[in-house]
């Protein structure tokens, strides 16, 4: 039974946590702008699993710092968005190919590795752009194969 529901809702379950890691992000700021740090401070710690939280590559809202540096925001926020998009698809988003899978993680990889060899300093719109590419990337790509499995998996319990 528990088995069961989790197949139907399991692409629902992973969008409502990134959903909740996104509003978390946000909220942290605003908390802290009306003086509830003794909840936007456990808050901000707890998405540090997630997230180095670098200071000069964070966006501010009322001076106060999000919960998640800008790449790691852009990456859970298109994550979300294309897993929201999956959700409603009723799960019949085609795949992406791995080809362009790969090309779409390797403008990060180039921001992220150059910028710490020290080649030169990423910014803001490169961290942005290059997380949204990579978040939409992996979830386009993972999110229809899981389902493609199950599909499969579920196809041949039926033929047994």
């Amino acid at each position: 039974m528990l088995g069961e529901w989790l197949l139907n809702y399991w692409a629902t379950i992973i969008t409502t946590v990134l959903g909740l890691i996104v509003a978390t992000a946000v909220s942290i700021p605003f908390l802290s702008y009306f003086g509830l740090d003794a909840i936007a401070k456990p808050l901000f710690f707890s998405l540090h699993f997630v997230c180095a939280q670098v200071p000069s590559h964070s966006f501010y809202i009322f001076g106060h710092q999000l919960g998640l540096c800008e790449r790691n925001f852009s990456i859970y926020v298109s994550m979300f968005l294309g897993s929201l998009v999956f959700v409603l698809s009723k799960k019949r988003m085609p795949g992406l190919p791995w080809w362009l899978w790969i090309f779409m993680l390797l403008p990060m990889v180039w921001d992220g590795t150059t910028q710490m060899f020290g080649l030169r300093e990423s910014t803001w719109i490169l961290r942005i752009v290059t997380g949204t590419l990579f978040g939409l990337g992996n979830i386009w790509f993972v999110l229809p194969l899981i389902q493609k499995s199950l599909d499969e998996t579920s196809t041949l319990q039926q033929a047994r």
